[in-house]
């Protein structure tokens, strides 16, 4: 049976309870699934009521969550996103907005809010989510928790709702690292390392703020990094600037949402909500020659970050430009701040690099969530480094 959903984390009126297959690595754990992921017998519902009321239900269970049933775990439902994952806010017009339970006032980021409500509300010991342009690292941030996009490709989308197939990660949260890393054991098919990084390259240009109070706290938390066996240097990590990479990631991302979904969403638009169907409405604006110019400049952009990161070097930059915002926004003033939120997390979309965002600091009582990225297929240094600075930063 689903627990109490004090959080509002769980899709309305379906209940969903999936025994594991057999003993494991997960044994005597529960999870929860963003409602994009298949789940044998039931409609996957992409955030939206029409949609799942046009849609058959899916024949298998997708790999990733077979992955995490065949260790020992137990599913016990599926959590709201936001409609067909299409925003970093996670407030779902058809479902209500899932408990951001450290800031209720707060919005709890999306598009996978119902699963990292479910993980902050200790609903579940862990959920699956996806990542496209932030969707893992921004709620992870807002609402308190460990969050992990990790390199593109790594973890099965076989079963998956897709969104910008070229940017779609599934991803997982936790409530603390060692969790983070036990799931991402079994979804990565190897054991986490040992923590073997030798290069900290801090993004100078991302901890700028204006804010003075949150900037003490950044300046304090690098501070202590030097107690850490690496060598530290700043570094510009948004050159040439960020719009470049922001602009690279909206095209392609559109482009695909379109190919993938375009047609059904053309026919209606009616059914989604003021803000996301707006969004939605634009997709399909994005031309063909402007969608393979934006991917030449993504294999520029992604070569350009490659010569700064490798094996042995993590980049370290605040996972959001701040709290999460508060609830009741205006339209115009969450477009408006999406902009300074992707800054954040473009380039790990565009680059196809894993990242881990951290519960290291908090505002005004408020999460303020810290991310390490890595090389491409360095996702289980990233897991052993979170490991280290979550349970007892140096210095």
């Amino acid at each position: 049976m689903k627990p109490d959903d004090t959080c509002n984390a769980f899709v309305p009126g379906e209940i969903i309870t999936v025994a594991p297959k057999r003993e494991g690595k997960l044994s005597s754990l529960t999870f929860a699934v963003k409602e994009l992921y298949d789940v044998e017998g039931f409609v996957t519902g992409a955030g939206n009521p029409r949609w799942k009321d046009a849609h058959l239900a899916a024949q298998k269970t997708a790999p990733a969550v077979e992955m995490l049933l065949n260790e020992g775990a137990t599913l016990l439902g599926k959590t709201i996103s936001d409609e067909m994952a299409f925003s970093l806010d996670g407030e779902n017009f058809h479902y209500g907005t899932p408990l951001n339970t450290k800031c209720p006032n707060r919005i709890p980021g999306g598009s996978s809010s119902g699963s990292a409500a479910a993980v902050a509300g200790g609903l579940v010991d862990f959920a699956l989510g996806t990542d496209t342009a932030g969707s893992m690292r921004i709620p992870a941030s807002y609402c308190g928790i460990y969050g992990f996009r990790p390199t593109h490709g790594a973890v099965s989308l076989q079963g998956v709702h897709p969104m910008a197939p070229s940017f779609d990660t599934a991803g997982w949260f936790a409530r603390t690292p060692d969790m983070l890393a036990r799931v991402g054991g079994v979804l990565l098919g190897r054991d986490i390392p040992e923590f073997k990084a030798d290069k900290f390259l801090i993004a100078r240009d991302l901890f700028d703020t204006k804010n003075p109070d949150i900037a003490e706290k950044y300046d304090a938390f690098l501070r202590s990094l030097s107690g850490l066996p690496v060598e530290i240097v700043e570094v510009e990590l948004g050159k040439p600037d960020f719009t470049t990479w922001i602009e690279a990631l909206r095209n392609i991302q559109w482009w695909e949402l379109n190919q993938a979904h375009g047609a059904w969403v053309s026919q209606n638009l009616d059914a989604f909500g003021a803000e996301i169907g707006g969004r939605l409405e634009k997709i399909s604006v994005v031309t063909r020659g402007e969608m393979e110019e934006a991917r030449l400049a993504r294999k520029r952009l992604t070569a350009q970050i490659e010569t700064l990161i490798s094996p042995g070097t993590i980049i370290v930059f605040p996972t959001a430009p701040g709290i999460a915002p508060l609830k009741g926004r205006s339209i115009d003033e969450a477009r408006a701040s999406r902009l300074g939120t992707m800054r954040h997390t473009c380039i790990a979309a565009v680059a196809g690099l894993p990242q881990v965002s951290m519960p290291l600091l908090e505002q005004d009582g408020c999460p303020l969530g810290i991310s390490f990225m890595g090389a491409r297929g360095q996702d289980g240094q990233l897991l052993a480094a979170a490991r280290i600075l979550g349970n007892g930063l140096p210095g």
